[in-house]
């Protein structure tokens, strides 16, 4: 069975439904995505939420949060400078007299 598929603006792709019934997997599945060449694998493949929990966590974490954070927040203030040099116009009905 051959069918084409689109990637979405996000890059995301989304399986034809009788695809991922034929191969079982559901809403929540994990899968194992492998590159060779120009081809990709997708593999189902079983995740004890359990033991993913009490690994050891990233050392770093906190830190790539913060920084996260930190480019998040400058990158509001930058759209924030931007848009009040240029404020939206004013509509007649913004104004509390023209309710009246």
């Amino acid at each position: 069975m051959t069918q084409r598929i689109r990637i979405a603006p996000d890059g995301s792709l989304k399986l034809p439904r009788d695809v991922s019934e034929k191969l079982g997997w559901t809403t929540g599945s994990y899968l194992e995505v492998s590159v060779k060449g120009d081809l990709v694998e997708l593999k189902r493949v079983e995740v004890d939420l359990f033991a993913e929990a009490v690994k050891k966590p990233d050392a770093d974490a906190f830190e790539k949060i913060l920084k996260k954070q930190k480019e998040s927040t400058e990158k509001a203030f930058q759209d924030f400078e931007v848009k009040i040099k240029d404020p939206p116009k004013l509509r007649p009905e913004d104004r509390p007299q023209f309710w009246d």
